[in-house]
């Protein structure tokens, strides 16, 4: 049409960065982020992202398109860092603390970043990454891990990259084209190889407001207090980094994540929500006042996981404690959980349904074949997939992985296997490759997921997984001091799940864990093969 005319008045690239903007004119005074004596306001956090943005572009020379790679835990700096690299037309990649100097070593290759950020305890692991690397030694600024520490005199300090000054003039954001990448978050690596999820402006904007919804943050107040017990690596803190400026609360760090440091957090700073991964819960439900009594909040908390929930009992206790516990499903690829679901122990399970208002995310089980939708009787497996505004681009550098992600007919193939109820609720039950269907009983399908969460639920393990070779075996790592023998954990299992689920053998130790944490499910197979061949006792 002819009267169509777009410019910068009526259309302008979305972007989380115009967040920060909005919240140090609108929530200038109100406090952005605690951590311990340290507090910043709204127009505090916005000033020294400019200045950081200003220093990347002017002394750094960052140009569109650069990568810059931070490796710290839940601090202020990383959550400036996520606004600043981006205004200066960059890319952030936020790396998981746990990589080992192999893996960081690889990934490193991968990016090859301008400049690193890090956390000044993470020196020793960087310095042997680069040194077996043949990339360009980047330019390094060390955040200090005390404030108080001196500066170091071999590499820039961030406090002081903060006070450079160039030019008489504020610095201006550089606005990306809204598809361009705002970030890289690479996966857990459970399966051996881990991929770099490459996230666009666009979509992180319109992730941000659709968690805002998912999560209900604002359900119970208009200022929201978030404590960060989900990593700020884990696609980008889930997006709450950007949603907490959207909304102008509160961001509290917490440098270690321990049941004290929760329970001390909510009460002196008021905290409305929390996340991360499902062990949170046996965490809590095992933190007491005393040897005795289990602690209780003086107010209702929000609390959301991700993960296979543990099992009731713990569910229960959690609830009773003052936390309102909800669940939710979802992945690197999809900037953290695309669907989350209330958990109420009086509430029956159809009656429960996923939220999934306004997350500009279809959803869907479907025959891999076929690309049909399956029935939706709870019970026919299918793949679930996603398709939407809030996907990742493609896996970084990785054309190959990137097509077959994205093969299933303009759906993303998620390689979750799941089943569709009459009520429209999308049930996960494990990875393609780590479901177990039992000849011996009919077909029926064992979720290991479910199986390796009733597992973590017992009071002694530490570490769990279950495969299925010929038998259902569960590899159990028991905690330090513990003594259990495999009739009791079977026993425990039995208590919770159908007998088709309970594992018909338990074999102790160690467990194969990667670099992130997580266990190498595929090197955990090959054991349980070499087991069953050799008829070997229950040891690793």
């Amino acid at each position: 049409m002819d009267a169509i005319f777009h410019c910068p008045a009526n259309f302008a690239p979305l972007s989380p960065i115009r967040f920060l903007e909005r919240a140090a004119t609108v929530y200038g005074c109100r406090p952005s982020l605690v951590y311990g004596a340290r507090v910043f306001t709204w127009s505090q956090t916005y000033a020294r992202c400019l200045s950081l943005a200003s220093v990347l572009v002017h002394h750094f020379h960052v140009s569109p398109g650069d990568l810059v790679v931070a490796m710290a835990p839940n601090i202020p700096e990383l959550y400036e860092l996520h606004f600043a690299v981006p205004m200066a037309g960059a890319i952030i990649s936020a790396l998981n603390t746990k990589l080992d100097t192999p893996t960081l070593s690889l990934l490193l290759q991968q990016l090859h970043p301008k400049i690193i950020f890090l956390d000044s305890q993470f020196l020793p692991v960087l310095l042997k990454s680069l040194a077996n690397n043949s990339i360009k030694f980047p330019a390094l600024v060390l955040i200090p891990t005390d404030p108080d520490t001196p500066p170091s005199l071999e590499f820039l300090d961030y406090n002081k990259v903060l006070t450079m000054r160039f030019g008489d003039g504020g610095f201006t954001p550089k606005l990306n084209a809204e598809l361009d990448p705002i970030s890289i978050n690479y996966t857990s690596g459970s399966t051996g190889l881990h991929k770099g999820a490459i996230y666009s402006h666009r979509a992180a904007y319109l992730n941000s407001l659709a968690t805002i919804f998912r999560s209900r943050i604002c359900s119970n107040t208009s200022s929201p207090v978030f404590l960060w017990t989900v990593d700020m690596f884990r696609c980008n803190g889930w997006c709450f980094i950007w949603v907490m400026a959207a909304l102008g609360g509160c961001n509290i760090c917490l440098g270690t994540v321990t049941s004290d440091a929760i329970f001390t957090s909510v009460e002196l700073h008021k905290v409305t929500l929390l996340c991360g991964p499902s062990t949170l819960l046996k965490m809590i439900s095992e933190s007491s006042s005393n040897h005795y009594t289990p602690r209780r909040l003086s107010r209702r908390v929000d609390l959301i996981v991700a993960g296979a929930l543990p099992i009731k009992e713990i569910l229960t206790k959690v609830d009773e404690m003052g936390f309102n516990i909800s669940y939710g499903y979802g992945m690197t690829e999809a900037m953290g959980p695309a669907i989350i679901r209330p958990w109420k122990p009086s509430l029956e399970e159809e009656n429960v349904q996923f939220e999934n208002l306004i997350t500009s995310l279809e959803i869907d089980v479907k025959d891999p074949i076929s690309m049909e939708s399956v029935l939706g009787d709870g019970e026919t497996l299918g793949e679930v997939m996603l398709r939407g505004n809030t996907l990742m681009c493609g896996y970084y550098k990785n054309l190959k992985a990137t097509h077959e992600a994205f093969s299933g007919d303009n759906w993303y193939r998620t390689g979750d296997v799941g089943v569709r109820h009459n009520s429209g609720r999308i049930e996960m039950k494990d990875r393609a490759k780590d479901i177990v269907v039992r000849a011996d009983r009919e077909g029926a399908v064992v979720s290991t997921v479910e199986v390796e969460a009733v597992l973590m639920s017992h009071p002694n393990v530490a570490e769990a997984a279950v495969v299925g070779e010929r038998t259902l075996c569960g590899f159990v790592k028991l905690k330090n001091g513990s003594r259990e023998n495999g009739d009791e954990i079977i026993e425990f299992c039995g208590m919770h799940l159908p007998e088709f689920m309970v594992p018909e053998r338990i074999v102790f130790g160690d467990l194969p864990i990667n670099s992130t944490g997580k266990v190498q499910k595929f090197v955990v197979r090959e054991k349980a093969k070499a087991l069953n061949n050799l008829n070997a006792n229950n040891t690793i």
